[in-house]
């Protein structure tokens, strides 16, 4: 187990200076400085849960609450940080998807034993220049 948790913990080094990962970082980083940004989503999440509790009792959900909905919708697909942040956040889903994707195929490969994947086979260390 002890050689499990310490490969976890150098692939997690690795994955942590990927430039989506370091890039994904430094967003959330710059959000919580971003007090437009900041308000903008803790509005919509207010809003969204407030919604969502009228839904689950039956309560009827005003036109100006979905108006405002909308509007607070609007602001943030157009605030600059927070485009840039889902955008790092859908690469940084896409790297963890991936490191997942091979953790599952070397693992079954050995439990079936059958050969690695490709995608999943050791890198060599040779670096060519192109």
């Amino acid at each position: 187990m002890n050689e499990i948790v310490a490969q976890a913990t150098k692939l997690g080094s690795i994955i942590g200076t990927h430039p989506g990962v370091t890039g994904y970082r430094e967003l959330t980083r710059q959000l919580e400085l971003d007090i437009t940004a900041t308000n903008l989503l803790g509005q919509f999440e207010q809003l969204v849960q407030t919604l969502q509790m009228k839904e689950q009792q039956g309560q009827p959900i005003e036109v100006a609450e979905k108006r405002a909905f909308e509007q607070l919708q609007q602001s943030i697909q157009m605030h600059p940080l927070i485009k840039k942040l889902a955008a790092a956040e859908q690469e940084y889903r896409a790297i963890m998807g991936k490191v997942q994707e091979s953790i599952n195929a070397g693992l079954t490969a050995q439990l079936t034993g059958a050969p690695l994947p490709e995608a999943a086979a050791p890198v060599s260390k040779i670096i060519l220049d192109t």
